[in-house]
């Protein structure tokens, strides 16, 4: 292994994602913050958005299979977008971004005039404004654990949810930090690997540069190899989509274009780990949407249902109710569920959440807790066998206990 000591983070609770941050998309810089996540809220980026449009107003993409067919195709519908909507977008550098899988439509800076014409435009959905999130930093302790350098160690939640299985021949996609590309415990498909981020290092490689994908691809997949902590999956092949950057930042419709890629790419099986979602109540409609469609093809997402002690119908992407969309709230050892874990009706299954022990950046292991340490678990089952309920939480903040998630 790369570190020596083997790092512990010591938090109250480590995220469900995001704060809000800097309203300029060209803020994303490249300072690491060595802490991890707490919780989130999410801040507009003024003047840019997201305009979904209604089916059948971009041809339909033609190239799919691999990272360069899918970027190939998004240059072609960003020029199509230019071509359709002159009138209105004079400016083709003001098209940030295009999507055409999952949803049709594009990212764009547009002046209030421009807003308003969209908006009658018979061809727009809908448009709402993006949004910058980011990680908010925690404090952090540094302790030895020679146990996780000596053996395959098994956390308590890959113990309680059924311990390790082969997974079956389909991936995981982590949208998420990235995945640290190098970690000896983990299985990395670098070449399907993509990031979304724009500016700065993070926008020339999926790895990870904060922490928190690592941790959660480790919780679904980290190898069995006598060495480190064990995943759900062990040896899963790992997808990493980076949609927030080393210091924490990120765009809601990096996310939607992530979940596009995972539509054009993806396959009837593969599991989706979406570990991020707003602190404050927030709804994003292009997200909810997007999920809906990639788990309309038969991918399962799996969504972690934030950390706001909240009922979970206000926030997004987890409020989503749909086929193949599992919503999870976090347990600790004891069952009970966390004092910050979000709850309600979206809620499918809870899982270890607090106190778990996954891989880190740098080659090493953190211990952290939260609805993002929970949703992996459930990725796990799901790529291994299924998913059933294995009994029922205590003292649940609603009417409904949650079903444990375990092995099918």
């Amino acid at each position: 292994m790369k570190n020596a000591k083997l790092k512990i983070a010591v938090l109250a609770i480590a995220t469900g994602l995001f704060v809000g941050c800097n309203n300029d998309s060209e803020s994303v810089n490249d300072t690491i913050n060595p802490d991890q996540a707490v919780d989130n809220t999410s801040d507009v980026i003024e003047g840019q958005y997201i305009v979904v449009l209604k089916d059948g107003n971009l041809s339909e993409p033609a190239a799919r299979g691999t990272k360069e067919a899918y970027e190939t195709s998004m240059k072609a519908l960003n020029k199509e977008v230019a071509t359709n909507f002159k009138g209105i977008i004079t400016n083709k550098e003001d098209i940030k971004a295009t999507f055409g899988y999952a949803l049709q439509g594009f990212v764009a800076n547009l002046s209030k005039e421009q807003y308003e014409a969209l908006s009658k435009d018979p061809r727009v959905d809908f448009i709402e404004n993006d949004h910058l999130i980011s990680l908010s930093p925690a404090k952090e302790t540094v302790e030895e654990n020679t146990e996780l350098a000596s053996r395959d160690f098994f956390p308590w939640g890959i113990d309680r949810v059924g311990g390790p299985a082969n997974p079956i021949n389909r991936s995981a996609w982590i949208i998420d930090t990235g995945i640290d590309l190098d970690h000896p415990d983990l299985r990395v498909n670098t070449g399907r690997s993509r990031t979304f981020v724009t500016s700065g290092a993070d926008a020339s490689s999926a790895n990870d540069r904060n922490g928190h994908g690592t941790h959660v691809a480790g919780t679904v997949g980290a190898l069995r190899n006598n060495f480190g902590v064990i995943g759900v999956a062990p040896g899963a092949d790992l997808i990493a989509l980076k949609v927030l950057a080393g210091n924490g930042t990120g765009q809601f419709s990096w996310t939607v274009q992530a979940l596009d890629y995972v539509a054009a790419n993806g396959r009837s099986g593969d599991v989706v780990n979406m570990s991020l979602g707003p602190r404050s109540r927030f709804t994003d409609s292009a997200t909810d949407n997007a999920v809906r469609r990639v788990a309309s093809r038969g991918i399962r997402v799996v969504l972690a249902a934030g950390n706001s002690n909240d009922d979970s119908r206000f926030y997004s992407p987890a409020r989503v109710n749909a086929t193949n969309v599992y919503t999870i709230s976090n347990m600790d050892i004891n069952e009970r569920i966390a004092r910050t874990s979000n709850f309600g009706s979206p809620v499918d299954y809870a899982a270890p959440g607090t106190s778990i022990w996954s891989t880190w950046i740098g080659g090493g292991y953190q211990n952290i807790s939260g609805t993002s340490m929970a949703a992996p678990h459930v990725t796990g089952l799901l790529l291994s066998g299924g998913v059933r309920s294995g009994g029922l939480v205590r003292s649940d903040k609603d009417s409904n206990r949650d079903r444990i998630a375990v092995r099918r």
